[in-house]
């Protein structure tokens, strides 16, 4: 690690993320050395995201942008990525552009829920 606290580390990383669209760091990098548990960064915090035989997501939010940087963790890595959305901050556009395979089965189902909510009964 370098030297670095946890929060300095994966502050780091999100912004690598950030600059290069994505990376992949091993929990035992050749070039970072042992890396910390994301869970103990105090950068990154806990989220969902869609499975794919991972242990955890985690999720660091920047107040002054829109996209966030999404990290899955595995056994022996971390596959990181940048959202163009911020679930957090914009739900729907989040599941149409960033994980639209959700986002085509849940948002009809969204837009069909004030109806069945606010229907007439006859």
């Amino acid at each position: 690690m370098m030297g670095y606290t946890e929060s300095e580390f994966w502050n780091g990383i999100a912004l690598k993320a950030l600059n290069e669209g994505g990376i992949t760091i091993y929990k035992n990098d050749p070039v970072y050395g042992h890396v910390p548990r994301i869970s103990e960064s105090g950068v990154f915090r806990r989220s969902i995201g869609e499975p794919k035989g991972q242990i955890a997501d985690w999720r660091f939010t920047m107040p002054w942008d829109s996209r966030s940087v999404h990290a899955v963790e595995y056994i022996d890595r971390y596959e990181i990525h940048v959202d163009k959305y911020d679930p957090a901050k914009h739900p729907v556009l989040h599941l149409m552009s960033d994980a639209p395979k959700y986002g085509s089965i849940l948002l009809p189902l969204f837009a069909l829920f004030p109806l069945l909510i606010f229907r007439k009964k006859l």
